[in-house]
């Protein structure tokens, strides 16, 4: 009889603890969405007023969005691999690894492009200290 009490106790947790996953993994990739289009609506407002505006301020905003698609993207990969933890199967494997691969290539890219960004500035930012200092 204990030992059924036993069972019947830890079957209880681990279906508390699916339950428990579950809506961690929804939370967490509601939270790679929601960062993701925050950066998107912000980028596009601050386009919008570059625009109008009449400034050059698209490498800023590059990056900035960059930023944020690369974080809402480790949250989403962390969402499918709690997922892929709860309902394992070869199929769910399958198609967790190449979307963590495409995630993986994507984040890269958008790393490598921010890299490239921060050094154009970075070298405008030099020539323009180099043509204040020769006007003085």
């Amino acid at each position: 009889m204990e030992n059924t009490e036993f069972i019947t106790s830890i079957l209880h947790a681990v279906s508390s603890l699916e339950a428990i996953s579950i809506f961690a993994a929804g939370i967490i990739g509601y939270i790679g969405v929601s960062i993701m289009a925050y950066g998107a609506i912000k980028s596009a407002f601050h386009f919008i007023l570059s625009t109008i505006r009449g400034t050059n301020h698209l490498p800023y905003i590059r990056i900035d969005l960059g930023k944020h698609l690369a974080l809402g993207l480790e949250f989403l990969v962390g969402k499918d691999i709690i997922e892929s933890i709860i309902h394992p199967s070869w199929d769910d494997l399958g198609k967790l690894a190449v979307i963590i691969a495409l995630r993986i290539v994507i984040t890269l890219m958008l790393s490598y492009e921010l890299k490239e960004i921060g050094e154009e500035l970075d070298e405008e930012r030099r020539r323009k200290e180099a043509m204040r200092k020769q006007k003085k």
